[in-house]
């Protein structure tokens, strides 16, 4: 488990995590179940089906995908399950249908504030999505990270501090709602929270769900909750499901994010739980931290793990580090193309209220969120590498042999040269279209490659490709 500054505490434990997926059909990867919960054709791993209509009845287990297609980003794993409706848990979402349909994008308090959080503060946080631009470039959820408890109630109901949130989560979820965002909420499969284990805390304060999953799914529906983040704090694996199915009982579409691992993470591949089935999304690796090293750290836990992401579903490679201190401005651009080269959930974890201009660049550029938020939702891999720290990453967008490229130079000094070749990419080695997605640049037409001649040491180059046979 990690381990963080909670202010003058001495330290707490922060996991990150997954959710129950959702859709009127409740679709598995590419090929998508039917609303009975049928078999899907996408990629590797299953979702659970959905059961279409207007009740929003909790869906059954949909069949795995059969094998992606081939491809150099062909084969994403079955989407996660849900109910459908305006009222179904994990209920329709956009257009797709599907609860996470893309990555998500919001705010969490922990990286900057951790148990320092209050109603005030959140409300800035709100009032700032929408005056920053945020909001119109995609973020849309404002989340609560651990410290917002008081212990239960006699009914044993949970509580919110009422010195921290006077008017209370009911209200706050109004004031959030009423900006055209979403709120979203902490806790744990455990008896206690992180901050209880870790922080200080008392455990009478900083309760977990463990046992009370039904009770606590109600009542964060109740409040107006759209997202949960589910954080494993020596909790039970087995716990995870028991959540989702409580909040699929709620008939409220709740995101669920998991993090199922004890600080350094339980990737699908390893973890002993089906984790595509059970969360929109989960952690898969160690907690971050605003260094370099931990960015890097991350991208490499993620890079194998392409083929459970998708629709409804992802891999959390956890909250992004940009506009924190310990970043360059450089390293803050290629943390934010790296996340969105591989469909990572982009929420910002700075205190949006006194960021720079430049943060604030990086975090509303439009062109590279669109990568993110591609709808085809393939998580992105590494195609080539020029040595050892020079490296190409590769992701299939919507269209016909459209690519999104990032050109990552991990090297501790100096620019270099890296080069993208179309072969590489799987489209077709005659010319190409190339555009700068930072510089917002057309650069041309190349045949069979492009090269970029000056790529900043823990820098990228992020393109978009486009074969035009």
């Amino acid at each position: 488990m990690r381990e963080r500054r909670l202010g003058l505490i001495a330290a707490a434990l922060l996991l990150a995590a997954c959710a129950n997926g959702g859709g009127a059909n409740g679709g598995a990867g590419g090929g998508g179940g039917s609303a009975t919960g049928g078999a899907g054709n996408g990629g590797g791993a299953g979702g659970t089906g959905a059961v279409a209509g207007a009740t929003g009845a909790a869906g059954g287990g949909g069949a795995a995908g059969a094998g992606g297609s081939g491809g150099a980003d062909a084969g994403s794993p079955g989407g996660g399950g849900g109910s459908a409706g305006a009222s179904g848990a994990g209920g329709a979402a956009g257009s797709s249908g599907i609860l996470g349909a893309t990555p998500p994008m919001g705010w969490n308090s922990w990286n900057t504030f951790q148990c320092n959080l209050d109603e005030t503060l959140i409300k800035q946080i709100a009032d700032t999505f929408v005056s920053s631009g945020m909001q119109a470039a995609g973020y849309q959820y404002v989340n609560l990270d651990d410290c917002w408890m008081d212990g239960r109630d006699a009914s044993g109901k949970l509580r919110w501090n009422a010195t921290k949130f006077p008017a209370g989560i009911p209200a706050l979820a109004d004031y959030v709602h009423g900006k055209g965002l979403k709120l979203g909420i902490y806790e744990t499969p455990n008896t206690t929270t992180c901050v209880g284990l870790y922080g200080g805390i008392s455990t009478s304060v900083s309760v977990g769900s463990l046992g009370h999953e039904t009770t606590d799914a109600q009542t964060f529906a109740s409040w107006g909750v759209d997202y949960l983040k589910y954080d494993k704090c020596q909790g039970q694996l087995g716990a995870f499901a028991v959540m989702r199915d409580a909040l699929r009982a709620t008939g409220r579409p709740i995101f669920y994010s998991i993090n199922p691992g004890d600080g350094t993470g339980c990737p699908p591949n390893t973890c002993s739980i089906s984790l595509p089935t059970i969360a929109n999304m989960w952690r898969i690796g160690f907690d971050i931290n605003a260094s370099w090293s931990s960015v890097v750290g991350l991208i490499d836990q993620n890079a194998n793990l392409y083929s459970y992401a998708g629709p409804g579903h992802w891999n959390d490679p956890d909250m992004m580090e940009v506009g924190n201190g310990g970043l360059t401005d450089t390293e803050g651009r290629a943390h934010f193309s790296m996340w969105a080269i591989m469909a990572a959930p982009l929420i910002a974890g700075n205190d949006l209220r006194s960021m720079s201009a430049a943060t604030k660049a990086t975090l509303t550029n439009s062109e590279v969120i669109a990568v993110d938020q591609d709808p085809a939702g393939a998580q992105g891999r590494l195609v080539a590498s020029q040595g050892t720290n020079l490296q190409v990453w590769s992701r299939a967008l919507s269209g016909t042999n459209v690519r999104a490229v990032a050109l990552l130079n991990r090297n501790d000094t100096g620019t270099a040269s890296i080069t993208v070749q179309w072969s590489a990419l799987g489209i077709p080695t005659v010319s190409a279209t190339v555009r700068d997605l930072w510089a917002h640049t057309d650069l041309g037409t190349f045949s069979g490659s492009y090269t970029a001649t000056s790529v900043p040491s823990h820098g990228v180059v992020m393109l978009k490709v486009t074969s035009t046979p």
